[in-house]
């Protein structure tokens, strides 16, 4: 009688651990690498299967996340990680300077400005084993609005997150820039949401390109912010302090 209550004490102690242990498990995912032909850079992609992401270029500590449909920029510097959410980074900007975003990251795709491009589907095309079609874009250069820019652009389902997180690392790469290029901020990210409404860019004119989506897998904790994500008022402290310090 002994053995068989230890026995079922440790069958009992067994099945806890395991469903205990079952948000730490590896879940299943994609990986998706793009290669940057002038600067010999990757850019890797990490899609968890409940659609959160992961983007940062190889060999760099600092990286975006999507999470729960937000995009957040982690930053790493002196052994500190901090976190900002790009709407509130936009929302900042807009407390220390002349609004320009006015709540733009917080609208619908659908409602968001649109971009005076012209878009001419073309051929179908293949990128990392990913097949697509390439469309002809007009308006991208603002020298010359009637040279097309082309984008291979992929309809696959299980690419979405990734562009996603494409989009949103871009847009995170705009924003902070907005005290240089003014309103043509707020242009770029009009043109990058027409882009990305088409599907998930996989080569763009040859320069950048993707070179592998395949399955993996991920613990969750991968998806998770390392830390609290700065607030609005604190984002807008900092940015006052780093002005106060720049050289008048």
């Amino acid at each position: 009688m002994i053995a068989a209550a230890s026995f079922r004490r440790a069958l009992l102690m067994g099945v806890f651990l395991a469903l205990s242990g079952a948000g730490t498990t590896a879940q299943a995912g994609l990986r998706a690498i793009y290669v940057d032909i002038a600067k010999a850079k990757q850019l890797q992609i990490d899609v968890h299967d409940n659609g959160d992401a992961r983007i940062g270029e190889v060999g760099s500590e600092d990286y975006g996340l999507l999470v729960g449909g937000q995009f957040y920029i982690v930053d790493k510097e002196g052994g500190t990680t901090t976190v900002a959410r790009l709407r509130d980074v936009a929302a900042a900007m807009d407390q220390v300077l002349p609004p320009l975003f006015n709540g733009l990251f917080e609208l619908a795709p659908d409602a968001m400005p649109k971009a005076p491009l012209s878009v001419e589907p073309g051929e179908a095309g293949n990128a990392g084993g990913r097949d697509g079609r390439i469309y002809h874009i007009k308006g991208l250069d603002h020298v010359r609005p009637d040279r097309p820019s082309d984008f291979l652009i992929s309809a696959d389902e299980d690419l979405k997150p990734v562009g996603a997180a494409l989009e949103g690392f871009m847009n995170a790469a705009v924003v902070p820039s907005a005290p240089l290029i003014g309103a043509m901020a707020k242009d770029l990210i009009a043109e990058t949401r027409a882009i990305f409404s088409l599907g998930t860019p996989i080569d763009v004119g040859g320069r950048f390109r993707l070179n592998v989506a395949s399955k993996a897998a991920f613990p969750s904790a991968y998806f998770r912010l390392p830390a609290q994500p700065q607030s609005v008022g604190s984002l807008v402290l900092s940015m006052k302090a780093a002005m106060a310090q720049k050289p008048q």
